[in-house]
């Protein structure tokens, strides 16, 4: 079902939508781009398996709830600032809502957990965000967000990519202890991760970067990359230079 809530974001909106086909059709229409997706759904869930009703904040076009619901887990909601993103949303999902996350359309304390995978840096105004999402989330409910770890390894290549036509001018890059400190106004950090190394590069966007698209062997060399994330991930000092970074934080 759709709920259609309005809101002052025309640029923002205008972005998404047109990128909406291209995470559809390419980014995660491929083999190896799916695989690396269903590993990023997974690194989230783990740290906090579903419970009660979920919502997935910034849902695009329905992949995490697809995941969610392929292993069982059926009660959440998605809300997405795209209207074109939910149109893709809605084969995977009924349950949709078109929504602001800094003006959310939910009453006080209707969720358990929140799962948001970059959706803050898309955002005009994150503490908002971050006050709307305490504010529909239950006493004591937990939230997963995986955001931009600003370094000076992926600074520039976003900074490039910035300029392209997916991403907007709101679009940013976020130093991990920023990030951290506005959280911390809101929720009790738990754990704190880093992820998104050579895997995250070469497989999870193709739309926007497909060179893997000539490396042969994909089926050998898929989940090698991922494997390779995966121990740069617990490597230290290496991985604070990751791509992204996954908080766990729980509403006071």
């Amino acid at each position: 079902m759709f709920i259609i809530f309005f809101m002052d974001k025309e640029k923002e909106i205008k972005t998404q939508d047109f990128v909406a086909d291209f995470y559809e059709n390419i980014r995660h229409s491929r083999s190896y781009a799916r695989k690396f997706h269903d590993y990023w759904f997974s690194e989230m869930v783990k740290r906090v398996v579903p419970r009660g009703l979920a919502l997935d904040a910034g849902c695009g076009t329905g992949e995490m709830m697809e995941f969610l619901k392929n292993r069982g887990y059926k009660n959440f909601v998605g809300y997405d600032i795209s209207f074109n993103m939910l149109s893709h949303a809605k084969k995977r999902a009924e349950s949709l809502v078109c929504a602001d996350a800094e003006n959310l359309p939910f009453a006080d304390t209707s969720f358990d957990i929140i799962y948001g995978r970059s959706i803050l840096h898309h955002l005009q105004d994150v503490p908002k965000a971050l006050r709307e999402a305490s504010r529909v989330l239950k006493p004591g409910g937990d939230v997963v967000f995986v955001e931009t770890n600003k370094t000076f390894i992926n600074d520039l290549p976003r900074r490039l990519m910035k300029h392209g036509d997916h991403f907007s001018e709101d679009h940013k890059n976020f130093k991990d202890s920023d990030l951290l400190s506005m959280m911390k106004k809101e929720f009790e950090i738990k754990n704190v991760n880093y992820f998104g190394y050579i895997g995250y590069t070469l497989l999870g966007f193709p739309d926007m970067l497909d060179i893997y698209r000539f490396i042969p062997l994909k089926k050998i060399f898929t989940p090698l990359l991922i494997n390779i994330d995966k121990v740069l991930s617990r490597t230290p000092i290496v991985k604070r230079l990751s791509f992204c970074i996954i908080i766990e934080a729980k509403k006071r």
